[in-house]
């Protein structure tokens, strides 16, 4: 990746190697003005580097699209496609069964404020037994599985922001600068 020829190098077992732990810090100001973005959702299976050509051209600067989300190990930090997430949740958990049937956290929405609150267990059932007549208020407690929780992360990562194109250069030369 292009960005990286600025990064310093270091000595690493007898040779020199871009020092990729640096993280450089573009001007806040640039990154923080909400109108040089473009939302965008990551549809499954799609790819950073095909994300990156249709926005700038060039699947090059894909690095564009990490630094603009704060991506800095995409492998844990990125949506992962449903199989690769099925996968994730197998070797972690060791089957698909055992954090559908275990609870990771209760939650409560109030339903006046559509507020959502972590709860313990016993909180959870003594909601569910004060409201176990009244089909409506049930609606508001509900188990959050450790599958759930997992997905609800994982969907989170769907949501990036794609920097305008007309910026690349600006970001760039900032990189310059700092590197020096």
């Amino acid at each position: 990746m292009k960005h990286f020829y600025y990064y310093p190098k270091i000595d690493y077992s007898d040779n020199q190697a871009v020092n990729i732990m640096v993280r450089g810090k573009i001007r806040d100001a640039l990154l923080s003005s909400h109108a040089l973005f473009y939302k965008y959702t990551i549809e499954d299976g799609e790819r950073f580097d095909v994300i990156a050509d249709k926005y700038y051209g060039n699947s090059n600067y894909v690095w564009a699209i990490f630094y603009a989300n704060n991506i800095i190990d995409p492998e844990i930090e990125t949506h992962k496609p449903h199989n690769q997430f099925i996968e994730y949740i197998k070797a972690k958990y060791g089957s698909i069964r055992t954090p559908n049937q275990t609870a990771h956290h209760y939650e409560y929405t109030d339903t006046l404020s559509q507020k959502t609150y972590i709860i313990d267990e016993n909180t959870y059932y003594e909601y569910l037994g004060q409201y176990e007549e009244e089909t409506e208020t049930l609606k508001t407690v509900r188990i959050v599985t450790q599958f759930d929780y997992e997905n609800e992360l994982n969907e989170e990562k769907r949501n990036i922001v794609v920097l305008d194109k007309s910026y690349l250069k600006s970001i760039l030369n900032e990189l310059k600068n700092i590197f020096k």
